[in-house]
């Protein structure tokens, strides 16, 4: 099966411009644990998680604890993250981030976001964005599926 076809064709997505604080409220909104960073022409440039976020606010303690119960002030990430969100995605955004064609095979986008421990990641078709497949997509499908998933 190809990515294009198991992928969400939601387009959702920000700009580099856009602001830490609206890419949260647009992935609180979707339900989403990140979100492409697109040009105005549709090229992915880069993505945004949570877990940027919460590093760039946090930078340092993340790697380190591995757990937020370990949080020294919670006051203290409170300002340091409002202080974040005033900031452009472009800032905090991993621009390195491995980008799937529509017409890639299911099992390299299941391996791929396995072994890099990513949930979500951009497709493309032509070089623009066009939705985003994810692990729980690959996963329930490999799952459900009474075909074998292509090499």
């Amino acid at each position: 099966m190809l990515v294009g076809d198991l992928m969400d064709r939601d387009l959702t997505a920000v700009s580099p411009e856009t602001t830490v604080a609206e890419a949260v409220e647009i992935m609180a909104g979707h339900r989403i644990s990140g979100v492409p960073v697109v040009d105005e022409e549709g090229k992915v440039m880069g993505f945004l998680s949570e877990k940027d976020v919460v590093r760039a606010a946090l930078p340092g303690y993340f790697d380190l604890l591995q757990d937020s119960s370990f949080l020294p002030d919670y006051g203290q990430f409170r300002k340091r993250l409002q202080r974040v969100s005033l900031e452009r995605v472009d800032k905090y955004m991993k621009s390195d981030v491995i980008v799937f064609e529509e017409q890639d095979t299911d099992l390299h986008a299941a391996m791929a976001l396995i072994s890099r421990n990513l949930k979500r990641a951009p497709v493309v078709r032509d070089g623009i964005f066009s939705g985003v497949i994810s692990r729980a997509d690959l996963l329930d499908y490999i799952l459900h599926s009474r075909e074998e998933p292509s090499d």
